[in-house]
């Protein structure tokens, strides 16, 4: 107590803040003077607003890659991006690259602009100041960017396919991270909403208007879906200035095509790409606006070995992790054990049908409803057709194009903030028309503010939409501790703590829904973020759901043939279901061939998991992990003649449709089918299933499950109430988790 009787700020409370604030404003400075190096080295020549946002972008993009690198070589460490970060701010100091160019030139609506700029910014500026809780930043955004930092390098993730996603931003996170932890990431983000303004309004005056451009951007800025996703560890707000970027560099390269300027679009496109795989339609576009110009092929093949400098890193990084360089797509084309066609198909499903929201409830859902799509834009977007009218003009027509482009991932995922860059082109679009009619404008951008202002927002939003409330200051300014922030505004908080305290260091822990992982240091193994997951997944589930169960019999009798090779072939087709053998069993008189140390077995899908139709084992399966088609196949190769007259294939009852085909092989590559059909009758569960599936989960080296209380789908109370059966023994119960050690 201070002698007044007021509580002191607590010193580790400041010492946080201060290492948030130097963390930000480092790499805020490293960003620009790397960028600023860029710009001089291809003799840039930009206005002072050109360079502080091209600026910055491309020195992201470039620190972003200095980054992977260190990572890559084993460097993930707070020194080592200290000294680089130095090296970069001294080499840039060396070469004059700190000064920025001429006079700061006046434009038009600046006290405007900057009223609201002021007032929106302080309100992002808390938020983002709060301790980081966004549901997708402490899943992996800034949870992987920990994990890096604790292991110094890239650790070989097989399990989480969202480790496969392009990193660009998460490794600005991670160098900001290394000074000022979680809410570190989150500032680096907050950067970009505050730059990217900026951008739109340096277009605006490279167009001849200027006042456009400063309604495009409070347009843009003051959204509430911008300003909620800005203030988080997300990268949707860094895509957008990325792309918007490229935009500008192509106007400018238009206006004087020099090749410097193609450098830095592919470079800026690059990033995009790097931030999120939607951005690389930057490059398309990019090489698409090069190529319309005619001047050759050389400028597109400049910009495209520019871009590949900034993305080709993570391409290579997925191929080689998890050989598939676009992860967690194009599975049926990289096939691979990690990441199956059907895991693939289901993702994208639910990112497809997301809330259920049709074509004709979209408009009104992103503008003011936002709970099914998670968060809104504002009702001013309505206006958004004004587009078309500014389509009379050259630029308007290219905003719209743009718009347009970077709107089309969001038909295969419509969320909202999926929709920021095309928004920010929407946004120039309107500006450009409503800059004609300026008290009409000033009156739209009144309107825009206030509808977007917090307490007004949640009159006529959906509650559970995703946006900026009141700001805690002093959770943001850490004189309330970071910790009881956390445990207010996160349920798996605490177990996260558990989980730190009791499982030791480097176990993986496997869970059906989850918890946060950047605070705490476990790999959480969760069921629908891999083919591991998926799998393990299924056997838990098993021993209580008759559906799982291997209780169908396949059986095919023939009179007695000697062959070196069979096979059983599907012949029917699903467009839903998987195909797959729990169990498959060659005979000769009705005594089962053992399996033997040389059968070669083979599938014409998931061949990795082909073993485990044959381990007899209830609980594993070989699963095609694709919808089954006619051709589909798995095959036996006795390495030898052998002399076999009965085949039978154990599998589960919810694949009634499916029909197999058994073939045997009657010369090297000759098929002779042996049945069309097998008889089918059900067999009795097997027992002793429950412990078989802990053993199976055992046997890929994990230990711990950790079970929410709901999951009444997933056994929760089978797990609590059966623990001897299952072999398993809670060891911790903190809210509604609980945490068992498998015996």
């Amino acid at each position: 107590m201070d002698p007044l009787g007021k509580p002191e700020a607590c010193p580790t409370g400041m010492r946080q803040l201060l290492g948030i604030l130097f963390a930000t404003g480092f790499t805020l400075v490293v960003c620009l003077a790397a960028g600023k190096l860029v710009l001089q080295l291809v003799q840039a020549r930009l206005t002072r607003m050109e360079e502080y946002f091209l600026g910055f972008v491309t020195g992201a993009a470039c620190l972003s890659t200095i980054v992977f690198l260190l990572t890559a070589v084993g460097q993930a460490h707070r020194g080592v991006f200290l000294a680089a970060g130095l090296v970069i701010i001294a080499f840039a100091i060396r070469r004059g690259a700190h000064r920025f160019a001429g006079v700061r030139a006046e434009w038009p609506w600046r006290i405007f602009f900057g009223v609201f700029f002021v007032i929106f910014g302080l309100l992002y500026l808390g938020n983002a100041l709060e301790p980081e809780t966004s549901p997708d930043g402490v899943a992996y955004h800034v949870a992987l960017a920990a994990r890096y930092l604790r292991e110094h390098h890239f650790p070989r993730i097989t399990t989480n396919f969202t480790a496969n996603y392009p990193e660009g931003m998460e490794m600005l996170f991670l160098f900001a991270f290394a000074f000022g932890k979680h809410t570190a990431a989150a500032m680096v983000h907050f950067l970009f909403l505050l730059i990217t303004p900026f951008g739109m309004i340096a277009y605006g005056r490279r167009i001849g208007s200027p006042v456009a451009g400063v309604i495009g951007a409070l347009l843009f800025f003051i959204s509430p879906i911008v300003g909620k996703t800005g203030s988080s560890a997300y990268v949707d707000i860094a895509l957008a200035g990325a792309v918007f970027a490229v935009f500008l560099l192509l106007e400018i390269w238009r206006e004087e095509p020099r090749s410097g300027l193609l450098v830095l679009i592919g470079i800026c496109a690059g990033f995009a790409y790097a931030t999120k795989y939607t951005g690389a339609l930057a490059i398309l576009y990019a090489v698409g606006a090069v190529l319309l110009k005619r001047r050759g092929i050389r400028p597109a093949v400049l910009v495209t070995a520019c871009s590949l400098l900034i993305a080709a890193p993570w391409i290579l990084k997925n191929a080689i992790v998890v050989r598939n360089p676009v992860s967690p797509f194009a599975n049926a084309i990289f096939p691979n054990p990690y990441m199956s066609v059907w895991l693939e198909r289901i993702w994208a499903h639910a990112q497809r049908v997301h809330g259920g929201v049709s074509v004709m409830e979209m408009p009104l859902e992103l503008t003011i409803g936002g709970s099914r799509l998670y968060g809104v834009l504002g009702p001013v977007f309505l206006l958004s057709p004004l587009l078309l009218i500014g389509l009379a003009r050259p630029a308007g027509r290219r905003l719209a194009l743009a718009a347009l482009l970077f709107a089309i991932p969001c038909v295969a995922a419509p969320e909202t903030r999926y929709w920021i860059p095309s928004l920010a082109f929407a946004s120039m679009g309107m500006a450009l028309v409503l800059a004609r009619w300026r008290v009409i404008a000033a009156a739209v951008l009144l309107l825009h503010a206030v509808s977007c202002w917090p307490p007004v927002l949640n009159r006529y939003v959906h509650p559970y939409a995703w946006r900026i409330g009141e700001v805690d200051w002093k959770a943001a300014l850490r004189l309330t501790p970071e910790a009881d922030f956390l445990r207010r505004h996160m349920s798996d908080y605490e177990v996260g703590l558990t989980v730190d305290k009791i499982v030791p260091a480097g176990e993986p822990i496997f869970s059906f829904s989850g918890i946060q992982q950047a605070y705490q240091s476990h790999e959480v193994i969760v069921e629908w973020t891999s083919s591991f997951g998926l799998r393990a997944g299924e056997t838990l589930r098993t021993p209580f759901t008759k559906d799982l169960q291997p209780t169908r019999r396949h059986d095919f009798r023939f009179a007695p043939i000697t062959t070196r090779k069979i096979r059983l072939t599907q012949t029917a087709r699903s467009d839903n279901d998987r195909w797959s053998i729990s169990e498959l069993r060659v005979l000769r008189q009705g005594v089962e061939l053992p399996r033997a140390r040389e059968w070669r077995l083979r599938a014409s899908s998931n061949p990795w998991d082909v073993p485990l139709a044959f381990d007899n084992d209830a609980v594993t399966r070989w699963t095609s992990y694709e919808a089954y088609r006619p051709g589909m196949f798995v095959e036996v190769d006795f390495s030898r003649a052998v002399a076999i007259d009965q085949v039978a294939a154990d599998c589960t009852r919810d694949q009634d449709g499916m029909n197999m085909r058994l073939e045997y092989e009657t010369a090297p590559g000759e098929w002779r089918t042996i049945s069309e059909h097998a008889t089918t009758y059900d067999v009795p569960e097997s027992e002793g299933m429950r412990r078989a599936a802990i053993q199976e989960v055992e046997r890929n080296h994990v230990h711990w499950l950790l079970i929410h209380d709901l999951e009444h789908d997933r056994g929760a109370g089978d797990f609590y109430r059966y623990q001897k059966l299952w072999g398993i023994r809670l060891v911790a119960a903190e809210g509604q988790y609980k945490l068992y050690h498998l015996e």
